[in-house]
């Protein structure tokens, strides 16, 4: 289905909210009402997913979860030059 538009009209309190939220998440307020509904609405069974790809079959007890970790003090760098980078972007 294609996208839609729709015009939703809210009262005082919840029009609050939803701007205090969405400029807390760093995102406009139709877009923090997109992704509420979107979360919503969202059913597993509207996709078809690829074989072992379906979300709900994940079973973790087949991973390597033993591999060995690195320090927080050498990773964090790298996720904030990550995190940066994507926020640079979204601009």
């Amino acid at each position: 289905m294609d996208d839609a538009t729709f015009k939703v009209s809210v009262n005082g309190y919840t029009a609050r909210k939803l701007t205090a939220t969405a400029q807390a998440a760093g995102v406009s307020p139709e877009e923090l009402v997109a992704m509420v509904l979107d979360q919503k609405f969202f059913d597993y069974d509207d996709f078809d997913w690829p074989e072992g790809g379906d979300p709900r079959t994940d079973d973790a007890a087949r991973y390597q979860l033993n591999e060995p970790g690195r320090p927080w003090s050498e990773v964090r760098p790298e996720m904030e030059a990550l995190l940066e980078r994507l926020l640079a972007e979204k601009k």
